[in-house]
């Protein structure tokens, strides 16, 4: 069990340094002007929803229902959606200006981050024996994976300061760095897919 425990928090803060796991928030709440408290309480709720996803969807495998390849395709697809809202967000600050294109745009961030489940959970929940272990793999990857996420966005809320010649187009900015973190993320992926073929 303690070897799977630890394989489940490896994993996770490994998974959660992902730029897509932290970033994109970040630039919303800035752009926004979200409190720190407010930008780690949504943080929270995203996360929560990303662990609840991933450890459903392991405990159906283990039921018998496979629901492995449509979580892959959900995985596979939030880098686009990334691409799709951060353009979106890009483009309607510059048509409408400054402040208008948000809880749309927020809400879908909080789905795609939070919908996405943690596929390389799932072999470890197979793996393991007992519904205790089950249990300890679930719980160990819950805390480490929310712990890490809202740390991440936290010390990314607090180190990045804009600097003054971005006043005004903070939605702008945001909507770049976010269709960024997309491409990132479509470019590692892709790089990892061609790794295994």
């Amino acid at each position: 069990m303690e070897i799977l425990i630890v394989a489940s928090v490896s994993i996770t803060v490994v998974h959660s340094l992902a730029p897509d796991h932290y970033l994109p928030f970040v630039a919303i709440g800035k752009a926004r002007k979200w409190s720190a408290g407010k930008t780690l309480a949504l943080s929270g709720i995203a996360g929560t929803v990303h662990v609840l996803t991933s450890i459903i969807l392991g405990m159906l495998l283990i039921l018998g229902i496979d629901l492995l390849g449509f979580a892959e395709a959900v995985e596979r697809s939030s880098p686009l959606l990334l691409i799709a809202i951060g353009i979106g967000c890009a483009i309607l600050s510059v048509i409408k200006g400054h402040h208008h294109a948000h809880s749309a745009s927020t809400l879908m961030l909080l789905l795609i981050l939070g919908l996405s489940p943690c596929v390389p959970l799932i072999p470890l929940m197979l793996a393991a024996r007992t519904a205790a272990e089950i249990v300890g793999v679930a719980a160990s990857f819950a805390v480490a994976t929310i712990s890490t996420i809202v740390a991440l966005r936290y010390l990314s809320y607090k180190a990045f300061k804009p600097p003054e010649f971005l006043r005004r187009r903070e939605d702008l900015v945001a909507g770049l760095i976010i269709a960024a973190v997309g491409v990132l993320n479509y470019l590692i992926e892709t790089k990892h897919e061609s790794h295994k073929a």
